[in-house]
């Protein structure tokens, strides 16, 4: 997940993809598996279009997704009604380049003792990185579409066992059993998240691609040279997964990341006159 050049936006996570929609499947169900159509607008692959009539009816006809989510899991169920609500048309999906997934969890020192929650998790690749790792490994994200595909990718890359993709609200989830947060969010959106950060346990890593926290100060900041998913309007110039990162098909830029610890090193505010 990337920045949007619209209108400030209140939730984490999601996108739009020219892909055609469909509904999310259940948690621990085939990534793959058949259901019933719920044209719902679809963080991982193509620019964001400005919002259009047929966007705004597939929307409208999420609700049919119900029937694929747990009705005793308040965070898929707080999800659906959320992205039924429309509020995602205008994020922009922008994966974070493999290249910068690699640094982010050596940055972090991610080891196999480690939980990591990637926060707005899009494709999955991180997840699928850190699991790769040894690391019990969980993603989040508000796109059923992203959700799907993030599942999908797990099955394909034989890590079931220690990782999984919740369909939630990120500013809704208890990310106190987590070691490590990734994201790769808006300025603001770190700022919001800092009240549950606040709740993981001392020595945890927080990690983020490009973009600072206002009010806290990282531990580290470490930048790396890596393909550029934007393009000069602000949208997605992502590829999609069958092109190589490399020069040939992405021109480069240098990438930052942020490390903080808990307890978060937060900046005094200056005393009022």
């Amino acid at each position: 997940m990337y920045r949007k050049p619209l209108a400030a936006i209140l939730l984490v996570v999601a996108g739009c993809s020219h892909a055609s929609p469909s509904t999310i499947p259940p948690a621990g169900s085939s990534p793959t598996a058949s259901l019933p159509p719920s044209p719902a607008p679809s963080s991982a692959s193509s620019a964001a279009p400005r919002p259009s009539a047929s966007a705004k009816a597939t929307a409208s006809a999420a609700a049919s997704a119900s029937a694929s989510v747990s009705a005793a899991d308040p965070l898929e169920k707080e999800a659906r009604e959320l992205w039924e609500k429309d509020q995602h048309i205008d994020v922009v999906y922008v994966p974070t380049p493999q290249k910068v997934v690699d640094k982010m969890l050596e940055v972090a020192k991610v080891t196999s003792s480690d939980v990591v929650y990637d926060l707005g998790c899009g494709d999955g690749r991180i997840v699928v990185s850190a699991a790769k790792i040894g690391a019990k490994t969980l993603g989040f994200d508000l796109n059923p579409d992203r959700v799907k595909e993030a599942r999908a990718n797990i099955t394909s890359g034989s890590v079931e066992s220690l990782a999984s993709i919740k369909w939630a609200n990120v500013f809704s989830v208890d990310l106190s059993p987590a070691t490590v947060v990734t994201m790769y969010l808006l300025p603001e959106l770190n700022v919001r998240l800092i009240p549950q950060l606040d709740k993981l346990r001392a020595g945890s890593r927080i990690v983020s691609h490009d973009f600072e926290m206002k009010g806290v100060t990282p531990d580290k900041v470490v930048t790396v040279s890596a393909p550029e998913f934007v393009n000069d309007e602000g949208y997605s110039a992502y590829k999609g997964p069958g092109v190589p990162e490399d020069v040939k098909h992405y021109k480069l830029r240098t990438h930052r990341i942020y490390l903080w610890t808990v307890p978060l090193k937060k900046v005094a505010a200056p005393p009022h006159k």
